[in-house]
């Protein structure tokens, strides 16, 4: 198994390549686009790509090789890169989404979901009590408030969602064969 890379969606994934004595590295961003190969810290392909699938062609010395890029599903994943070599595929690494873990048919989940609703709730409305009687603002004017609170602790909730989630992605060597 190859040893654990950081994944993060602001600062792209790379897959981690060794071929005789040579480290081959296929780094790609998931916001832009970008896709960069470097061969021991030297970059030699760079492009920007929107599809599921890519493929890089270079050369060192007399041998060919190739990196291949997909992404079976944008959601589910994983993320599949290989390595060939003169025509023929001799690595490849996996980035594997974590597992889905909200059963929609347990109790448990609902129960979870009431809970964080009813606390929501209850900051809301004295976010926007507070802002009625102790600042005196208008109802208008309480009620932007009070939508500004509703939209930064969302936010602030996806993103610790998304964070949680993706300490959880992991790269994996995996055999061909």
């Amino acid at each position: 198994m190859s040893k654990p890379k950081a994944f993060s969606f602001l600062k792209g994934y790379s897959f981690t390549f060794d071929d005789e004595g040579r480290n081959i590295e296929a780094w790609f961003s998931s916001l832009s686009g970008s896709e960069k190969v470097f061969v021991d810290g030297t970059l030699v392909w760079s492009t920007r790509n929107i599809t599921t699938r890519s493929s890089h062609n270079f050369q060192i010395g007399v041998d060919c090789y190739n990196t291949s890029l997909k992404m079976v599903s944008i959601f589910k994943g994983p993320v599949v890169c290989t390595l060939s070599k003169n025509g023929k595929e001799i690595k490849r690494q996996k980035l594997v989404y974590p597992p889905h873990k909200y059963d929609l048919k347990k109790p448990a989940y609902w129960f979870e979901l009431l809970i964080y609703l009813a606390a929501f709730s209850l900051i809301s409305v004295g976010v926007f009590a507070f802002a009625l009687n102790y600042w005196q603002l208008s109802v208008k004017s309480s009620l932007n408030l009070l939508f500004l609170v509703v939209m930064i602790s969302s936010l602030s909730y996806l993103a610790f969602f998304f964070w949680k989630w993706a300490a959880e992605i992991e790269i994996v060597d995996e055999e061909i064969g």
